[in-house]
């Protein structure tokens, strides 16, 4: 189990237009697994700029076995990062937002709809722009000091945790002789983000138990750690 991280990542970018295609690529082993585990994947949005890599992210709607969409992030394990000895040097990411979150065209416009999309990206090219890694455990603020990822929206970090919600088999694929993991972004308050750091995310673990948290993101969601005579 890895420890987590503090890691500081620049804000998010603006949103800007993606290509949106409705055909996986061909021969992408990733992409081939995410449809077998989670469902048909409905659209992609392609990277612009391969920086060192390309990360393209595939939308699976949601369907009778999953009533949610999600975002799963291809191509940020077609590089090894830089991990210590032990890690495990390939990752892919995933989301789990509600069925009806807007993602067409117009919507990608608005950061308060695109910045899922923005925050997969932003930490896919991370460790390979930055020589570093990104594992379970880790968490990720959105700068020094942490912001908001969009007007509205109050997480202003995340946290990879295993992706709780997927079948067993999508946490991990074999691919031309190397292990990929997949790891599920959930987005955090500032008082959870400072609780793992004190404490480690095994107590935030409780906390979502306690609340009923899941890896779904719900915008508004209740901050899990308890406030108690103003004090965190």
């Amino acid at each position: 189990m890895t420890e987590p991280t503090s890691t500081p990542l620049y804000p998010l970018a603006a949103p800007t237009q993606q290509q949106v295609t409705p055909t996986v690529l061909p021969h992408d082993p990733v992409a081939e697994h995410i449809a077998a585990h989670l469902g048909r994947i409905d659209t992609v949005f392609h990277d612009t700029i391969a920086d060192p890599v390309q990360v393209d992210i595939h939308v699976v709607p949601a369907n009778a076995r999953y009533p949610f969409l999600r975002l799963v992030t291809s191509g940020m394990s077609s590089l090894p990062m830089t991990a210590p000895e032990g890690a495990p040097p390939f990752a892919e990411l995933m989301m789990a937002l509600p069925a009806d979150w807007k993602l067409d065209e117009q919507s990608v416009q608005d950061e308060r709809w695109y910045w899922p999309v923005a925050l997969l990206r932003h930490l896919a090219h991370y460790p390979h722009r930055h020589a570093t890694w990104l594992g379970l455990g880790h968490t990720v603020p959105n700068g020094h000091p942490a912001q908001p990822y969009a007007k509205g929206v109050e997480f202003t970090g995340a946290i990879l945790l295993p992706p709780a919600s997927a079948p067993e088999a999508f946490a991990a694929l074999e691919c031309d002789g190397k292990d990929i993991y997949f790891h599920c972004v959930v987005p955090l308050y500032e008082a959870e983000m400072n609780l793992v750091k004190r404490k480690g995310f095994p107590a935030l673990l409780d906390g979502f138990n306690d609340k009923g948290v899941t890896d779904l993101v719900v915008p508004g969601r209740k901050n899990t750690v308890k406030k108690f005579l103003g004090l965190f």
